[in-house]
């Protein structure tokens, strides 16, 4: 009955969304208006029925089957159909605003901490999409990563990506970051928002909102946007902005995707941040070797064993950590080794950073990943990108996330390697195989390296190979490889910097 999920769904905003008692009449009337219901539900319903759900599902599932059963919309528009109910559950933005605010005067986490509930509470984060994701940990003697097959959210191409970096913005919102989104009810080219709440923040000066990813890949997946629609630009003014994050946030890391296609993320049209409640993999890497400084004394200054080029810089002052890192990347944006394939600039710039930044106590930590998005014959995708012996398990960009060792593959992955543990334990002829199953061509060299390992446990020889190929497109992306020549190179740097 309609009626009936009507009252649970304002009965699970009262327990879930702070729905006001006395405000049950008047949404109540909004729903029945907007589901074209003209009688209240007789029987009732109890706070405990719907008090154990942390998130709506039990509720929409059915709701999304009367409205294209009723056609009050086509089955395309029922999800932004749905997007605009929960939009009117949730408290209005200046409410959502004033209750992290005041929470925050009690503690960072607790405001975070409600921020993230409800985000997940008013169906904004997809936790029930993201909970399908398959995940595990890859342990290698060194260093580890995380691995996901992402079946959540479609991942844009390096094409994509590159198209919009220039591109002039159009329509309303300029893009899906914009704050503009705040309501919003979607086109066909941009999703509803209706229920997205931001916070307001001052970073450096500058006003800035915070955000959760709906599809999020980590612990506490959120997104910092700048209040403007501009395009990305690695400067010292970025690094204050991550330091003044983590201030404000001790307990989360945030960091900024490269301002370059290839290297940097799917989105480069909008200055924005990624951080989160997760300690990342490079965070548990071990210090290769450490780097004196007469110029920088008061920073710690290390280079990273780690799978790409990575430096780590710590200090407790703040302003002298600023300095170091300014200097660093503006001697890195202008340097050239063509030994080692790296030219800054060729009339297009094609170094940059990665920078992420954490808090631990009162020490800032600041990780900085050099990046170079140059292409030529040999690799035309990107010499410093994953090369094409591996496109078949990762084509798309290394963006911040992947560069830092979590890996999200594309959900074709979890198709594909089913049929090829199919291929293996059925003792199946491939080459009919991809006869039936041409995506499958992609993967012959896998396929026909596991085939003639006759591994006892194929899946865990198929995850290790998956494993490995992750490992190696880390490595593709590293400006300075781990070798003696890369080590050479890396040298010339370093003194170069004049530290």
């Amino acid at each position: 009955m309609i009626e009936e999920l009507i009252e649970k769904l304002l009965t699970y905003a009262r327990v879930h969304l702070d729905m006001n008692e006395e405000d049950v009449l008047y949404f109540r009337n909004l729903l029945m208006l907007k589901l074209k219901v003209h009688e209240p539900f007789a029987g009732k319903v109890t706070s405990e029925e719907v008090a154990s759900h942390e998130t709506v599902d039990f509720i929409l599932l059915d709701l999304r089957k009367y409205i294209i059963e009723s056609k009050l919309v086509e089955e395309k528009d029922a999800d932004a159909f749905l997007v605009e109910i929960m939009g009117m559950m949730t408290p209005l933005p200046s409410q959502v605003t004033s209750k992290f605010n005041r929470l925050y005067k009690e503690s960072p986490v607790k405001a975070t901490d409600y921020f993230y509930r409800l985000s997940i509470r008013n169906d904004y984060i997809k936790k029930t999409a993201v909970d399908a994701n398959i995940k595990w940990v890859a342990k290698f003697p060194e260093n580890f990563l995380e691995i996901t097959i992402n079946l959540s959210k479609p991942e844009k191409s390096n094409k994509d990506i590159a198209r919009l970096v220039n591109s002039i913005p159009s329509g309303y919102p300029k893009c899906v970051l914009c704050k503009e989104n705040l309501g919003f009810a979607g086109r066909p080219d941009s999703p509803a928002r209706e229920n997205i709440r931001l916070i307001p923040l001052n970073l450096a000066g500058e006003r800035w909102y915070l955000q959760y990813s709906p599809y999020v890949y980590y612990d506490e997946h959120c997104i910092v946007l700048d209040e403007r629609h501009v395009p990305m630009a690695i400067n010292k003014g970025i690094f204050e902005k991550l330091f003044a994050f983590v201030d404000l946030f001790p307990h989360y890391f945030v960091g900024s995707n490269s301002d370059l296609p290839i290297v940097g993320g799917s989105i480069l049209n909008h200055e924005h941040f990624q951080g989160g409640r997760h300690l990342m993999p490079i965070m548990a890497a071990k210090t290769k070797f450490r780097i004196a400084s007469d110029r920088f004394h008061e920073v710690e200054i290390s280079y990273l064993d780690w799978y790409n080029t990575c430096f780590l810089l710590k200090s407790l002052n703040k302003e002298q950590l600023l300095s170091a890192a300014s200097h660093l990347s503006e001697k890195w944006r202008k340097y050239d080794d063509k030994e080692a394939s790296i030219i800054a600039n060729d009339g297009t710039q094609h170094s940059t950073l990665t920078p992420i930044a954490r808090k631990v106590g009162e020490i800032y930590y600041l990780y900085l990943i050099l990046r170079n998005n140059r292409c030529d014959e040999k690799y035309p995708e990107g010499i410093f990108h994953a090369h094409p012996e591996y496109h078949n398990i990762k084509h798309e960009g290394i963006g911040l996330i992947e560069a830092m060792g979590l890996f999200i593959l594309p959900a074709r992955l979890e198709r594909q390697i089913s049929e090829i543990l199919e291929i293996v334990t059925e003792h199946l002829d491939p080459e009919a195989v991809y006869k039936t199953h041409p995506d499958l061509l992609i993967h012959r060299a896998l396929i026909t390296e596991l085939l003639s390992l006759k591994p006892k446990d194929p899946k865990a020889a198929l995850t290790e190979m998956v494993n490995k190929t992750c490992r190696s497109v880390l490595e593709n992306t590293g400006v300075y490889k781990n070798t003696p020549e890369g080590y050479g190179h890396l040298t010339r740097f370093i003194k170069s910097l004049n530290l």
